[in-house]
């Protein structure tokens, strides 16, 4: 019988045992795909002016695929972008739940490392009894109420032969891992988020302070066709487009400074503050940090080794598979070790004497003979879980992978279209003062001077919107490889 025993449980056991956990395995790109198939050449005319005379096409990002080591946000030179980014990674609400759930997991690991110990409990009781006449047969009149006092100890330890409270335990601590990396993952979008919150801020006040600019030069071409007019050199017409493109001008304004106030508010509550408690450094406007040409972005297989979200994805499939091996440790016997030792008197001081103690020692066996069904519905919940997670942590490196080629063909370009828009904007400097000396000589007429002003202007603030676009597109391939890398 004892041999049946034996080979069942070896049975049992290699039935249920699970192999070692193994990291998935990603297969990735050498590396990112952040080329860009340049479009067809247009055909040449001979109205075409000569190459020589054309700008130099816009520079291109270069990427290299050493690891990044720094903060992005540090090395921008942007005293104020530093500090708000390093406030918000502390004061922030949604890092603060993240830091709280890690200190749940933490909790919860220690609460399963216990198990892999000695339960000892104390208990003690006093109990007022009597007994029927029903209870003892024979007397012929009821016992008087009596007092029962037992006080003792309890000790049981459970015998971890199949590695069911080990695995728990392994478990909880992947989830621990788990949850830091969740919490490292909310720091990276917090400070993006606050990063691009603070460029499209710069930006609105930078495009602001265009259109006033521009207001001003307006204002003064108004007064000019007015004097013109009035002195019987001008014409109504030319002192009428003059006042409408100056109120298109100020039409922009209203809408510039409703997104100003939105960015504000957004940062304040990025730093855990209400809406109106705007950080100093913001109340004026500043200047958007000059871009980097040159960026330093890993390869594809070290981005799935630090993005955080890829990991917390992957050790919560560790802790799943463990829990896995755990729900199948049910399927065999649970063994413990147990021991009571106490007394119990009829009265408190005859406690402790001889005669009262009591002792039992002895292992426990407890085996689901009559349970398996819900034994083997708890091992399958468990393995659908692992099939959900490894599906999601394979989903989560695609979707890395995604972010940061889409995120780098967008920075490269959004830089390309930068140095563009510079070279516009000098070209449309250079062409309004040609047209204003031109009126002033009376070689033009003042239609000129007004398209070559609304040409600038148009420049200038594509200008503006092209340095925040392309701020912003810095932050995503921040985020997208994972939070950090030197720029040079």
């Amino acid at each position: 019988m004892r041999k049946v025993i034996s080979l069942s449980l070896i049975v049992l056991t290699a039935c249920v045992g699970t192999p070692s956990y193994q990291a998935p395995t990603v297969r990735v790109a050498p590396e990112y795909t952040t080329s860009v198939t340049a479009s067809a050449a247009p055909a040449k005319s001979d109205s075409c002016p000569p190459e020589s005379s054309l700008a130099a096409p816009a520079r291109s990002v270069h990427y290299t695929a050493a690891m990044p080591v720094a903060p992005f946000w540090r090395t921008l030179d942007d005293t104020a972008l530093t500090a708000l980014v390093e406030e918000a990674l502390h004061a922030n609400t949604d890092v603060q739940i993240a830091a709280s759930r890690l200190t749940g997991t933490r909790a919860a690991r220690r609460l399963a490392a216990f198990d892999l110990a000695p339960t000892v409990t104390a208990s003690g009781s006093s109990v007022r009894q009597q007994a029927s006449i029903a209870q003892l047969p024979g007397l012929s009149r009821q016992l008087p109420a009596g007092q029962l006092w037992d006080v003792g100890f309890d000790a049981s330890w459970e015998l971890d032969l199949f590695g069911r409270v080990s695995r728990s335990v392994r478990a909880q601590g992947a989830l621990v891992s788990s949850a830091e990396y969740g919490l490292r993952d909310v720091q990276v979008s917090v400070a993006a988020e606050m990063a691009r919150s603070y460029f499209e801020l710069r930006g609105a006040q930078q495009q602001l302070d265009v259109a006033r600019r521009n207001a001003d030069n307006q204002r003064r071409t108004v007064k000019l066709t007015r004097d013109r007019l009035a002195a019987g050199r001008g014409t109504a017409f030319d002192t009428e487009r003059a006042l409408s493109i100056l109120y298109l001008t100020e039409a922009t304004m209203p809408v510039l400074e409703t997104e100003i106030a939105r960015d504000r508010s957004r940062i304040a509550v990025l730093l855990g503050r209400t809406p109106d408690a705007l950080p100093a450094s913001l109340r004026e406007p500043g200047a958007l940090p000059r871009l980097p040409d040159s960026l330093d972005v890993g390869t594809p297989s070290n981005l799935v080794r630090r993005r955080p979200d890829v990991l917390r994805a992957e050790r919560a499939l560790a802790a799943d598979e463990l829990f896995v091996g755990a729900a199948k440790a049910d399927y065999l016997p649970r063994i413990s070790l147990g021991a009571r030792l106490g007394y119990t008197a009829t009265s408190f001081d005859s406690l402790s004497r001889a005669g009262t103690s009591r002792l039992l020692v002895g292992p426990f066996v407890s085996f689901p003979l009559f349970d398996l069904g819900r034994v083997r519905q708890r091992v399958d919940l468990a393995q659908s879980r692992v099939d959900e997670a490894r599906t999601e942590q394979n989903a989560t490196v695609l979707r890395a992978l995604e972010e940061t080629n889409v995120a780098l063909v967008n920075y490269d370009r959004a830089h390309a279209r930068l140095g563009i828009l510079e070279d516009a904007v000098r070209s449309s400097q250079h062409a309004s003062a040609l047209a204003q000396q031109r009126f002033e000589a009376g070689l033009t007429d003042f239609l000129q001077v007004l398209d070559a002003e609304r040409t600038l202007l148009d420049a200038e603030n594509q200008l503006a919107s092209g340095h925040t676009a392309a701020a912003t597109a810095l932050v995503a391939v921040y985020k997208a490889i994972g939070g950090t890398w030197p720029i040079h």
